[in-house]
């Protein structure tokens, strides 16, 4: 993480240190990852409060002949704060009035330097991230909408793809920590949502399909969700990638041997494709490598990498020695899967979307079926074993 002067355990106040000192005389970092560690992963084992308040503590008691430029740099850590996780100085009341504090100690000092670099005035609103009321399912209402029918691949991906940014990037730090620690989705409804959504994904595909009534036709649109799969591929939509092959691989789907074979050569090549790309096989091997050759904007499958950060948090403890040591193996596992996840916060969504198509598609999303009310739709649509019952109408 850039520094050699910490081993595998270190104390909250060594690890303020030495990000202190991470930081030159201009301010610069030079590369070292651990400023940024901490600040993400801070949450873990203390408040944004208690370690500002830490900051603030070491800033104000410091001798002025001594420590003027150690100062200096407990203010560059500050500003490294504000610039790199803005919402936090949105959203958090605790942290906000520490900075203030900050800002007030420093004008005491005298350090007009240190003022400035303590300013979150021009900080955006952060409203968007707070936490949901649940959206209640909504009971199903006859047939799956045909109105998605005239819309090209790229279309829906790119509005599926608009609707996935919208409600991964609301999930915040403490939602998934949440998650890890008590394995439960429990006053937990921003991350209940996007999950929601992926099942709604999963499922409204399978009613897509099965709401036409021949083989010829079911086949024409499950080729058209293999054509969005490799479109969200392209958008580099992995999350809802995973979503639409669930649907098309659920049993509801998979049984339909006559819709099957309908399906062209070419387009059962890209459906192999996709499958491959998100199969369980050597723990997600491939999708692991195509996602982290990935640059720019992309939508990480989200159920893997909770499972990752749930196995890192069951394996390594938090602390170790006394208890007051950082187990700093744990925090640097779990950096890089958090790093991934919270980046979203901080990207610009790459669709231009028609809101009026989002709207449509939301409440699409939202209509609930049961998984055996969608397999007995299947069976209507392909009862088993249909020749030994027309042999058996034929006697009648």
């Amino acid at each position: 993480m850039g520094s050699s002067t910490l081993g595998k355990a270190a104390s909250l106040d060594a690890l303020l240190v030495e990000c202190i000192h991470a930081f030159d005389d201009n301010g610069d970092l030079h590369a070292n990852l651990l400023p940024r560690t901490l600040l993400l992963m801070h949450r873990w084992y203390v408040t944004s409060t208690e370690l500002a308040g830490k900051l603030l503590m070491m800033y104000r008691d410091g001798k002025e002949d001594s420590c003027r430029m150690t100062r200096l740099k407990i203010c560059y850590f500050m500003r490294f704060w504000i610039v790199t996780f803005p919402a936090e100085f949105n959203l958090d009341l605790g942290l906000i009035q520490i900075t203030e504090e900050f800002r007030e100690v420093a004008a005491q000092l005298g350090c007009e330097e240190h003022f400035k670099l303590i300013d979150i005035s021009a900080i955006p609103s952060y409203d968007w991230m707070r936490k949901l009321t649940q959206r209640k399912k909504q009971a199903k209402k006859g047939k799956a909408s045909l109105l998605f029918d005239h819309l090209e691949p790229v279309e829906l991906a790119e509005h599926l793809t608009f609707l996935e940014f919208k409600s991964i990037r609301r999930i915040s730090f403490t939602d998934y920590q949440s998650y890890v620690i008590h394995g439960c989705l429990v006053e937990n409804p921003t991350l209940e949502r996007s999950i929601a959504l992926f099942n709604g994904i999963s499922q409204w595909v399978q009613l897509m399909v099965l709401s036409k009534l021949t083989p010829q036709t079911r086949a024409e649109v499950i080729a058209k969700y293999i054509h969005v799969a490799q479109k969200l591929l392209h958008l580099q939509n992995f999350n809802t990638l995973m979503a639409v092959v669930g649907g098309l691989s659920h049993s509801s789907i998979s049984r339909l041997k006559e819709t099957h074979a309908y399906l062209a050569p070419e387009v059962l090549k890209i459906w192999s494709e996709m499958t491959e790309l998100v199969s369980s096989n050597n723990n997600y091997s491939n999708y692991r490598k195509a996602f982290n050759e990935c640059r720019g904007f992309k939508i990480p499958i989200l159920g893997i990498h909770l499972k990752d950060l749930i196995a890192v948090h069951v394996v390594f403890p938090d602390w170790v020695g006394d208890g007051t040591m950082v187990n700093m193996v744990k925090m640097h596992q779990l950096y890089m899967t958090f790093n991934e996840l919270v980046s979203l916060q901080s990207v610009v969504s790459q669709v231009e979307p028609n809101m009026d198509l989002v709207y449509l598609l939301t409440l699409s999303l939202d209509l609930y079926y049961t998984e055996d009310e969608i397999y007995e739709l299947s069976l209507v649509r392909e009862p088993r074993n249909p020749k030994s019952q027309v042999k058996f109408y034929s006697k009648l």
